[in-house]
């Protein structure tokens, strides 16, 4: 498999859509991801999350095209992103919350906590 089509199944996903860049950060109670959404609008955003992943889905509000000219000749345009990440820890989807500034989405996703008293004997 040639370099550019790693690069491009890298950054490409095969559903047509973008695969924006992200980072993940466990901050001991809490897992902050953090995805560069550049040309969206926080209406244009969706975010859906259970215990062990999160799906992020947003359309933008221009296209991005990208053209190569030469011996072999592609375009290829997108007008959405969509990542999905697999959690490290089981989170507490009720308490996440999330903001949108400057085409920088943060996601704050509490952990699960599971307090069990034991009874002593």
């Amino acid at each position: 498999m040639g370099l550019e089509r790693r690069i491009r199944d890298a950054m490409w996903s095969y559903n047509g859509n973008l695969e924006p860049l992200h980072e993940l950060e466990d901050r001991g109670d809490e897992i902050v991801i953090t995805l560069d959404l550049p040309r969206v609008k926080k209406e244009d955003v969706e975010i859906n999350t259970t215990e062990d992943s999160v799906e992020i889905k947003a359309k933008m509000s221009e296209a991005v095209c990208w053209e190569r000219w030469g011996s072999v000749q592609r375009r290829i345009s997108f007008q959405q992103l969509r990542k999905q990440i697999k959690l490290p820890e089981p989170i507490d989807p009720d308490k996440a919350s999330a903001s949108l500034k400057n085409g920088i989405l943060r996601i704050s996703l509490p952990k699960k906590r599971t307090k069990v008293l034991i009874p002593i004997q």
